[in-house]
């Protein structure tokens, strides 16, 4: 008997707690405002131009206020007059302008099967492609060679401690060995 009138006092006290939270917490409360929704907007839905203000000062953007010799960037208008959504729908579906090209490289060469069943032949087609990835190393490694000589000549010149000049020495010493060594391939 004790056990029915504790679980009848229970369950009448959660339903007038329900009753009080879903009718606004309070017959009189107005301390919640209603939140304001967007109006739907449809997917497809222009967005509106973007009004772009003008930077306060350009070289202040420029440069870094810690002098860590960082070149700051403006970041890009926001348009806060449509929801996010609208514009990440459209950058999913359309792709942004934004965004630099893609370079896609030359597809792959891959063996026929009469290539894959002659020893000899693939042997050679292995060859060819180790000779091509050797020229573009030989190819690649002068141009890096020669700024990496101009950069260990300014650290000099720039007082930088000797331990990352020899750093930088011993990179152009492996990037040169490895040149030399694509080099004896290619000769071959």
């Amino acid at each position: 008997m004790k056990r029915r009138s504790v679980l009848a006092v229970a369950m009448a006290g959660c339903g007038a707690l329900g009753i009080w939270w879903l009718g606004g917490h309070g017959a009189g409360s107005d301390a919640v405002a209603p939140v304001a929704a967007h109006p739907p907007v449809a997917v497809n839905a222009a967005v509106p131009a973007v009004v772009v203000a003008p930077a306060a000062n350009e070289k202040q953007a420029s440069e870094a206020p810690d002098g860590d010799g960082l070149k700051r960037v403006p970041l890009p208008p926001v348009d806060t007059r449509a929801p996010a959504w609208i514009s990440m729908a459209q950058a999913r579906e359309t792709g942004d302008e934004r965004t630099p090209p893609i370079e896609r490289s030359a597809p792959a060469e891959h063996p026929d099967a009469g290539l894959l069943a002659d020893h000899d032949a693939y042997a050679a087609y292995e060859l060819a492609q180790k000779q091509r990835l050797a020229a573009a190393y030989v190819q690649a490694a002068a141009p890096e060679l020669s700024r990496l000589q101009a950069d260990l000549e300014r650290g000099r010149e720039a007082g930088i401690p000797p331990e990352e000049l020899a750093r930088v020495a011993e990179k152009i010493r492996r990037i040169d060995q490895q040149r030399q060594a694509a080099t004896a391939m290619l000769s071959k």
